[in-house]
């Protein structure tokens, strides 16, 4: 697999409904093939980590959840991780696996994130004197009942209902499971009786090995310099678009678009950027150079800069045109949907998207060197009143200064 291409990834999606029929979320299990119809991973943590990077950091904006919520599976790692806080809590249903022990580390993190208004829920759960304290660090408990005894089942439903949590019964594959179910206090349910699990094809893209091993070198450092990792994220454009998709899951109800990779990290906070770096490294990293996309966005974004410099005379928009450049490759230029989700900035989508303005012309202009378009380039230096010689030096140093960047990556 090429930096850039999309991971060979599958989960299957099934829907969680309540008394009424009505869905409340949907259940999202790895998958390593489309026809695998149960979970043959042997990587929890791995597995639990490339459905949340297709789910809320993925290549589009193809959506998955319907305005409803994920159940996800975590792991112990995952949990002391705190994984979950880099998810919006409006979204996601956080699972502790059944083979997760009730240490108080785990339960300081169950505390915590019911604290920032999260739902925990615990998977597969059966009632013992030993897992008891568990559910005084959840909302929501899952039984299952294909895999239990009728002993089981009504003996953790009935010690549920006096701690008042919610009841999901799983696995349900008749009407008469279904009305058992019922009688035990279960408002959400899931099983075949309802809908089999539907499989989806993952959309995340791998990032560069070798930027990841550089940001986490820099984020090990004792005086971590925000700079620095600003540039080793905008040297990849995938690792850009997930981080501006983790801002905005993070932050969806700021009025502030994003102007810069630095700004974005701002937003973010060194702490948060340490957590998400976690699950980014658990991806398959793929350790050849960049490919042919990877080229052309830093060529893009190099040129960019350089040109927006000799427009304008000054750096105070050299960053923000980085930034256009490097996402031209990663968004749909059409789609300005997606590029407002992304909250990029207003001058970034109407250079992208329309090619107005100086920042649409300068994009213009950029793809016209690309593609040999001389009277487009003609046009540019005449409008701008730029010398031709200096513009063609600035290609070249913009070739080069590329051409190195992809050899320290190979």
């Amino acid at each position: 697999m090429k930096d850039g291409e999309s991971m060979n990834s599958f989960f299957a999606k099934q829907p969680i409904i309540d008394l009424n029929g009505v869905t409340y979320g949907y259940e999202m299990l790895y998958r390593t093939a489309p026809k695998v119809p149960f979970y043959d991973g042997e990587d929890g943590d791995k597995s639990s980590a490339d459905v949340i990077n297709n789910i809320f950091f993925g290549d589009g904006d193809k959506e998955y959840l319907n305005n409803k919520r994920a159940f996800l599976n975590f792991t112990e790692n995952l949990l002391l991780q705190k994984t979950a806080l880099l998810l919006p809590k409006d979204q996601v249903v956080v699972e502790v696996l059944e083979n997760v022990a009730a240490t108080d580390e785990i339960l300081n993190c169950c505390k915590e994130l019911i604290e920032n208004g999260y739902i925990v829920a615990l998977d597969d759960f059966v009632y013992s004197a030993e897992r008891a304290v568990l559910l005084d660090y959840c909302q929501m408990v899952k039984i299952d009942f294909r895999n239990n005894t009728k002993e089981q089942i009504e003996h953790t439903a009935a010690q549920c209902r006096l701690k008042n949590k919610i009841l999901l019964a799983e696995k349900i594959e008749t009407n008469e499971e279904a009305e058992y179910a019922k009688k035990l206090g279960c408002t959400l349910m899931q099983g075949y009786f309802f809908a089999k699990p539907l499989i989806e094809k993952g959309s995340a893209y791998s990032p560069m090995a070798l930027t990841f091993s550089k940001l986490i070198n820099e984020l090990r450092a004792p005086d971590a310099d925000m700079d620095k990792i600003a540039d080793i994220i905008s040297s990849d454009p995938f690792m850009t678009a997930k981080l501006l998709r983790l801002v905005n899951a993070l932050k969806g109800d700021m009025a502030n678009r994003i102007s810069t990779v630095k700004q974005a990290l701002l937003m973010l906070g060194l702490k948060k950027l340490t957590e998400w770096i976690y699950i980014v490294g658990l991806q398959s990293l793929t350790p050849q150079g960049p490919d042919e996309r990877v080229r052309v966005a830093l060529f893009r974004a190099t040129f960019c800069r350089l040109v927006s410099i000799m427009i304008l005379d000054e750096f105070s928009f050299d960053d923000e045109m980085y930034l256009m450049g490097l996402m031209s490759v990663v968004v749909d230029l059409n789609d300005k949907e997606t590029m407002t989700a992304m909250r990029l900035s207003n001058n970034i989508i109407d250079g992208l998207s329309s090619m107005s303005g100086v920042y649409g012309d300068t994009f213009n202009f950029v793809l016209d060197c690309e593609q040999a378009n001389w009277a487009g380039v003609d046009k540019f230096v005449t409008t701008y009143n730029l010398d031709g010689q200096e513009i063609l030096r600035k290609y070249i140093e913009c070739l080069n200064k590329v051409q190195m960047m992809c050899f320290l990556t190979n």
